[in-house]
């Protein structure tokens, strides 16, 4: 096998010029996120149809060359279940990929067998067998040995000829443009979940606080958020949702009560009780009408029967398409409509179902509820 490993700002900036005259490259990366907040980008993996090459970040300082290939709208790029490589781009070099191809996406959609990993897909299309060791080796040692280099390298080697046959696919369901409208919402997505941040809406159990504990919690979120950032460690190293809840429904107001809570480690309590007893203070001030929003409740009985009608639905859409369900309507999406209308309507679509969706499931859906609206 050969490849082309960039470790240098030149190499980069003159491959780079040969990568803006392409249709597309296969892109792929290595990184490690053990215990940091921000993924540590390790390798970068790029074959233009012609070669393949292997960018050690590392050694890189000047990123302008490839931020300009992978802003630049006339090249696609192709990734496999790309959404923690997005993560790893954007945190590392500034920018996201775009636009992008997500060959896992797309071979569900081409009917190829539902949601499958790199390995499994490339047997499915192409008949070869990849090896798979290399997974949890430290990319960020260096040297890399040959059998990580070689494990780099056909992450991507095989992604365009990937992509060939899955086109094919499309092209005869005339799915071409579900993937095209996907892939640039899964993009926009992403940025909107980066915006957004880790909200108290994603803590399980969140519904079950009182409005003023639901204001703490929130404060509590977004004050771990920040913190997490500043020191690069994990949310659940510093302190975990579950902890965040059990604080926020106790509310202790001194060191006694808040080593109480169960779980709560020495470390954390000693490093960050304070500022967790200040935050709870805090929050008395905030005047109600800044609270958050309260969390929905869980669905009725009768609620959740319609939602089950709904699923089935979608169950049998999916396997008439041959696309796994949760490509046609993910549950928050099925929950949310219900939720717009419940009991008598009318009923809404989401604006991820204004697309494709429109006609192959959100209609026949907006049908189902309102005839059970009317029953």
């Amino acid at each position: 096998m050969s490849y082309i490993y960039i470790d240098s700002d030149s190499a980069l900036q003159q491959a780079a010029q040969k990568w803006m005259t392409v249709s597309r490259i296969a892109l792929d990366s290595e990184f490690m996120r053990v215990d940091t907040f921000f993924p540590k980008l390790a390798l970068i993996q790029i074959n233009d149809g012609d070669q393949t090459y292997l960018i050690d970040p590392l050694k890189i300082t000047e990123w302008q060359p490839l931020r300009d290939v992978f802003t630049l709208p006339t090249v696609l790029k192709v990734l496999h279940s790309c959404s923690e490589d997005l993560d790893a781009f954007y945190q590392n070099i500034g920018v996201l990929p775009q636009p992008i191809f997500d060959t896992q996406m797309a071979a569900a959609m081409a009917s190829v067998g539902g949601i499958m990993g790199y390995q499994k897909l490339v047997k499915a299309l192409l008949d070869v067998e990849l090896e798979k060791g290399e997974t949890r080796s430290n990319w960020l040692k260096r040297p890399l040995s040959d059998k990580q280099l070689h494990y780099a390298a056909d992450d991507v080697i095989y992604l365009l000829p990937v992509t060939d046959e899955i086109e094919k696919r499309l092209k005869k369901l005339n799915r071409q443009e579900w993937v095209k409208e996907d892939c640039a919402r899964l993009l926009e997505d992403w940025l909107a979940s980066q915006q957004e941040g880790y909200s108290y809406t994603r803590v399980k159990q969140s519904w079950m606080l009182k409005h003023h504990q639901l204001n703490v919690l929130s404060a509590l979120v977004s004050w771990r958020e920040a913190r997490c950032r500043t020191i690069n460690i994990p949310r659940a190293h510093l302190i975990s949702d579950s902890l965040l809840l059990d604080i926020s429904k106790y509310l202790p107001q001194n060191f006694k009560q808040l080593s109480a809570i169960k779980g709560i480690k020495g470390p954390t309590l000693r490093k960050e009780g304070e500022q967790i007893l200040e935050i709870i203070q805090a929050c008395k001030d905030v005047p109600k009408d800044e609270w958050p929003e309260r969390m929905d409740r869980p669905l009725s009985q009768v609620a959740g029967e319609w939602f089950k009608d709904m699923r089935k639905l979608v169950g049998k859409f999916a396997e008439e398409l041959e696309v796994p369900p949760e490509h046609l309507a993910r549950k928050k999406q099925l929950e949310w409509m219900l939720r717009q209308g419940y009991p008598n309507g009318p009923f809404a679509l989401p604006e991820s179902m204004q697309g494709w969706r429109k006609s192959v499931i959100a209609e026949p859906l907006i049908d189902l509820l309102n005839d059970l609206a009317e029953r």
